[in-house]
């Protein structure tokens, strides 16, 4: 059975089962971008491991998880299958390294923008996130 939990993001964390959402934002984009990036930290609270498996946002068709990783010297951004929550512990999805991509984007993100996110993991909890703030992070 899937639990859904639908938070506004106004608060610095969204809890949910054994995960924990921590300051979430989507990167602003130049006009007519086809893509932006979703970052946050999760924090796993249980004594098992949980993988952030699939997301899904309100800016666009298409989401997906991503990592940057090193390929013949060149930082290169690729998908990647799954994002590991170790147990009693955090990862943060950051500019430069673990990533949820929106693609195909239906709106220009600036200042104003508010987006939604759902995360899905391999424990079948599922939480979704509203009215998550965007970010100029290249101020």
């Amino acid at each position: 059975m899937k639990k859904i939990l639908a938070l506004c993001a106004f608060s610095s964390f969204i809890f949910a089962n054994n995960i924990v959402v921590n300051d979430p934002y989507v990167r602003q984009t130049p006009p007519n971008a086809k893509s932006t990036a979703f970052f946050l930290e999760l924090t796993n609270k249980s004594n098992n491991d949980i993988a952030l498996i699939k997301a899904e946002s309100s800016l666009s068709d298409t989401t997906e998880i991503h990592d940057h990783v090193m390929d013949n010297g060149k930082k290169m951004m690729m998908q990647i299958p799954q994002i590991t929550i170790k147990a009693n512990s955090s990862t943060t999805l950051k500019p430069g390294g673990k990533h949820i991509m929106a693609l195909n984007l239906n709106q220009n993100i600036t200042e104003d923008t508010k987006a939604d996110l759902t995360l899905y993991f391999d424990d079948n909890s599922t939480i979704v996130i509203k009215d998550i703030h965007s970010k100029n992070i290249m101020k």
